[in-house]
């Protein structure tokens, strides 16, 4: 028991002893370079992402626009890159030289120049699959590859989820505002001239995000160069697996020192802050200001990029039934009176007729419920994409 004080007592005075910390390091008011990205020497796009540095306390990423970018050779070929919105730079289908390399040459607005390292390109076997597992927390997607000339040994991963999911309510009504001597008059009147019509516009939706963890592995220490890697979760009860949902995966070769680098910057990134994480490590990378002794954040490896991209939905997955997505989305009846809709449902959307004037076909009183069960669009898309089946 006095142990357990002592010990109490010593974590106590630890919290109390914490101080403001202020770093020695000066940032200039720019804020340094960052490189983002991989040179694609196969098919596909090559997408680079300048931004800079920011305090902890900003809220927004700063992308450098209006820059240069190119990939340069050894053998004096260049290839430029294309800003498409602001900092994202790209081409594509390099397919590069394998006997030759190359870098990337930045020049900002500012006027400095950037260069990182010459690279040689290097093999990418293709991904063996992607598969998933129903597991306690979740349902586990692992990536499964391997190099048979025992050569690549590192390795990074990142992806895009895309999945289908659709309204609560199918809408068959809509307000009416007409404005009067008394002001605007609400009322809810059927979608079109014919009943029963449905807004399928505001029913089927989509919605895309891309992964922000930093996903690495290596086989340098294994007798063979295989992955069988978990890299995304969906938890339970999630809408992402609700009606069809599809996971993109893009693997990536890398060098010892780009896959050192990534290491540093997920220690640094990803840690929880506590006393017994690791001290945040300098990010030196193969990217430099040659006209300046300034910083730069990034590392730039080559490698053709492999993908694959799987569909699932939910009743392929074993007892996934109990896990199913279960929106809270009330109802409430609303009599059609522009009175009642301002009172009762100005923030609501209608949904369904309750009541109906059997004689005129007027709507007597209707059911209404939150926007974003009626409107997908609040939440997503509704725009198909090109590779949806």
């Amino acid at each position: 028991m006095k142990m357990r004080i002592i010990y109490s007592l010593l974590l106590f005075s630890l919290w109390g002893c914490k101080e403001k910390y202020i770093s020695p390091v000066i940032s200039p008011s720019t804020g340094y370079l960052v490189v983002e990205g991989i040179i694609n020497s196969g098919n596909g796009e090559t997408n680079i992402t300048l931004s800079r540095t920011v305090a902890l306390s900003a809220k927004a990423i700063l992308y450098e626009t209006g820059a240069k970018v190119n990939v340069e050779g050894d053998d004096n070929s260049l290839y430029a890159l294309k800003e498409i919105t602001n900092g994202h730079y790209t081409t594509s289908n390099l397919k590069l030289n394998a006997s030759k390399k190359y870098r990337i040459n930045i020049a900002t607005l500012d006027g400095k120049k950037y260069l990182s390292d010459f690279a040689s390109v290097k093999n990418n076997p293709p991904i063996d699959s992607i598969n998933y597992k129903n597991e306690s927390q979740g349902l586990q997607f692992y990536v499964d590859t391997h190099d048979p000339s025992n050569t690549t040994k590192y390795y990074q991963w990142d992806y895009t989820e895309t999945w289908e999911f659709h309204s609560t309510y199918q809408t068959y009504l809509k307000y009416k505002i007409v404005n009067s001597s008394k002001g605007q008059q609400y009322s809810v009147v059927f979608i079109d001239s014919t009943k029963f019509g449905i807004d399928v516009g505001q029913y089927i939706c989509w919605k895309t995000e891309n992964s922000t963890s930093i996903l690495t592995g290596s086989t340098a220490t294994m007798s063979s160069d295989v992955i069988h890697l978990p890299i995304n979760m969906i938890p339970p009860a999630s809408w992402k697996l609700g009606v069809l949902y599809s996971i993109n995966v893009r693997q990536y070769s890398l060098s010892k020192g780009r896959y050192e680098f990534l290491q540093r910057m997920k220690k640094n990134t990803e840690g929880t802050g506590s006393i017994f994480d690791a001290q945040p490590s300098e990010l030196s990378g193969n990217i430099h200001c040659t006209s300046s002794n300034e910083p730069v954040i990034g590392y730039i490896d080559i490698c053709p990029v492999q993908e694959k991209r799987i569909f699932v939905n939910p009743y392929q997955v074993p007892d996934w039934a109990y896990w199913l997505y279960k929106p809270n989305c009330p109802e409430i009846v609303v009599t059609n009176n522009s009175d009642s809709i301002q009172i009762k449902a100005i923030m609501l959307l209608p949904t369904n007729y309750k009541d109906i004037n059997s004689m005129t076909g007027a709507i007597i009183s209707f059911f209404a419920a939150p926007p974003e069960c009626v409107d997908c669009r609040l939440k997503g898309s509704n725009i198909k994409p090109s590779f949806w089946k």
